[in-house]
């Protein structure tokens, strides 16, 4: 008996008599076209869609930025998250600060800790009509994320002090219907970058047709504080890609039990679904954990930089970049057409893929 996850799918291997010579062992680029613009080249198709910079220093998230970045992974932050005051000129800007790139800008409603350097400086901006639960469960922004957007000094009181409710529509978007204008304007302002639309699951299906008529370059749906059976979401999935209007999908997996995240062959076969893009955010748990203990660097340290390379750079390699490395591998071997079947008759029919039993 199969569990609530994927792997009653399989991942084909080519059929016999198939040439495979001259393939590379390492994936194409991620292509990611845009309307009535050129289209961006991304290094790989994951992204960090959600990480807690306000629970470590400026410093050590630059550091983290910069690491992730350097290996392909669309990074989803605020300046501000990084040490980037709104008020600071470029020029006057902390001693080693260097803006990332593949920065995945987000566009919260409330758009605290936003500043115009990030529209010059994002790949993709993604504006979020969903709000997320935090780690307390409230649709609200804690005490220390407004304190790292408004670059509050430690001494000094927040304004407002505890929690911040968090919109469940941005008030510049009166409605789903006025989110093409937003759009127009997102891409004046950054016209260099994709713009991407997210929702939660429960949106998308109450809101459907006029979501997939929103002319965004992808659609980004946040399932990943959901537990639902991974067959079914396939399902849904299936079904979504139906539409001739879908846009590229962009995904946050859900959970498929209470603890079992989406692990990388999960996230292929949803790619092999017909999925663009997939975040890493349950892969980096352990990573999260590492980094609370890693000591800021001494005041009397000559190269505080090189320090919390030598830290963090441990850390990935140990808990990130074996999956990075699958990822990669496993994406190599998708061939076009379908690349999934089953040996469960009844999965195989219900997502339309192949039967491989008798």
């Amino acid at each position: 008996m199969f569990d609530s996850s994927l792997d009653a799918l399989c991942l084909l291997p080519p059929q016999f008599g198939e040439g495979r010579r001259g393939l590379s062992p390492n994936p194409p680029e991620f292509i990611v076209r845009r309307h009535q613009s050129d289209s961006l080249r991304l290094p790989s198709r994951l992204f960090l869609d959600n990480a807690p910079w306000h629970r470590w220093s400026a410093k050590l998230s630059q550091t983290l930025a910069s690491h992730l970045q350097s290996h392909g992974i669309a990074t989803s932050f605020l300046l501000s998250e990084l040490g980037y005051a709104a008020d600071q000129p470029e020029d006057s800007a902390e001693e080693g600060f260097v803006r990332p790139t593949l920065q995945m800008l987000p566009y919260r409603g409330e758009r605290y800790g936003l500043n115009p350097a990030d529209f010059d400086s994002a790949t993709l901006v993604d504006l979020r009509l969903s709000p997320l639960r935090d780690a307390s469960g409230r649709f609200a922004y804690s005490a220390e994320q407004i304190r790292r957007w408004e670059s509050t000094p430690e001494d000094e009181p927040l304004s407002g002090g505890g929690w911040v409710s968090a919109f469940s529509l941005p008030p510049d978007i009166p409605g789903l219907e006025q989110t093409a204008t937003k759009i127009h304007q997102l891409r004046r302002l950054a016209p260099q970058a994709a713009v991407l639309v997210s929702v939660t699951p429960e949106w998308l299906w109450r809101n459907l047709d006029t979501i997939l008529a929103i002319p965004a370059d992808a659609l980004l749906i946040r399932a990943g504080q959901l537990c639902m059976d991974g067959i079914q979401f396939a399902e849904l999935l299936g079904r979504l890609f139906e539409s001739p209007t879908t846009p590229p999908i962009w995904l946050s997996p859900p959970r498929w039990g209470t603890e079992q995240h989406a692990n990388v062959d999960d996230c292929i076969k949803l790619i092999s679904l017909g999925v663009s893009a997939i975040a890493i955010d349950p892969w980096m748990c352990d990573v999260y954990e590492a980094l609370d203990n890693v000591p800021e660097p001494s005041v009397y340290s000559g190269d505080p930089e090189s320090q919390l390379n030598n830290a963090i750079g441990p850390i990935l390699a140990d808990f990130l970049l074996p999956k990075i490395e699958r990822f990669a591998a496993l994406m190599s071997t998708i061939a076009e057409g379908s690349s999934l079947g089953s040996f469960d008759r009844p999965i195989a029919e219900r997502l339309r893929i192949q039967h491989l039993g008798h």
